[in-house]
């Protein structure tokens, strides 16, 4: 069997999508947990609509501690089956997404399978379209976030048990830390580059913050835990020149990503890390700055 877990805040107008996409799969051997974490509107009456409908393969928890990871790790203590599926509550499953994985999973001995996505960007009256796919090299595209996200990767119940489930405390890059984890602890991880999970996003993305404060605590959360890769990997003398270099290349491309907002921050932080990164994508990226700094200033104007 696999669980498919759905943290569920304020998700009336989207949730049906996703619900739908679960039952539409061509694996069927699925039961369906959705995870109402204090939702202010009309979820929790859909949800136990679903429940309703679906007796024998949906069913609702809830989950007052605040934040998707403390919901899924309530879904992931209730769940029957061997496999786990996250799903955010406004993404979606292509049909054959469960089913191609498990495939994959069976044939590898992994413990994860980690999936390529669809990212969908509401910008204005468009959408932008990325596809974002993983990294064959597992440590690589560990440090650089190219090994899947949440829900576009299938997860071993048991090897969730085995590194005590998501961090709660984290306010964001909790899939890395969690990957990181099966890691460290001899997990294995196979790679499935068929796009078959959909992610939206909107403007209000907590990632694209301008707030000060969030920007700071999720720019630390994604630099610390390069850090400690690179520790272990350094203590495993397993941190070849190509992935300290990895490391050092994705903590200067975020510092200078966010350097508009808090670039006193971002200041401070390039003095505090002496980062070996090639001399040409350091100028890409000041001049990546510089283009943005000069868009703002004549939209000012």
């Amino acid at each position: 069997m696999i669980s498919v877990i759905i943290p569920c805040h304020n998700c009336e107008s989207f949730i049906n999508r996703c619900v739908d996409s679960v039952l539409n799969q061509t694996y069927q051997d699925v039961e369906i947990i959705l995870v109402n974490n204090n939702s202010s509107d009309n979820s929790l009456a859909l949800l136990n609509k679903y429940q309703s409908e679906f007796p024998d393969k949906i069913f609702v928890f809830e989950e007052s501690k605040k934040g998707a990871p403390a919901a899924r790790n309530h879904g992931l203590y209730k769940a029957r089956g061997e496999w786990i599926q996250f799903l955010d509550a406004d993404d979606e499953l292509s049909p054959d997404k469960l089913q191609g994985q498990l495939n994959i999973a069976l044939a590898t001995g992994a413990d994860v399978v980690a999936g390529a996505c669809l990212l969908l960007y509401k910008k204005e009256n468009r959408i932008v379209q990325i596809i974002r796919r993983a990294d064959k090299d597992i440590w690589k595209g560990l440090i650089t976030s190219n090994l899947g996200i949440t829900s576009s990767n299938l997860w071993r119940k048991q090897a969730f048990f085995d590194v005590n489930g998501w961090d709660e405390t984290l306010s964001s890059s909790q899939e890395y830390d969690v990957l990181f984890r099966l890691l460290k602890n001899n997990a294995k991880v196979a790679v499935d580059n068929s796009v078959k999970t959909t992610v939206h996003f909107s403007n209000n993305s907590v990632s694209k913050s301008r707030n000060k404060k969030k920007v700071k605590q999720i720019l630390d959360n994604r630099i610390n835990l390069r850090l400690k890769i690179k520790d272990e990997l350094q203590s495993s003398k397993r941190l070849t020149p190509k992935l300290a270099q990895a490391i050092d290349t994705y903590i200067y491309t975020e510092l200078m990503d966010n350097y508009l907002v808090i670039p006193e921050y971002v200041n401070e932080l390039m003095n505090r890390y002496h980062l070996d990164v090639k001399y040409s994508k350091i100028v890409k990226l000041n001049v990546k700055v510089f283009l943005k700094r000069l868009y703002v200033l004549l939209v000012i104007t």
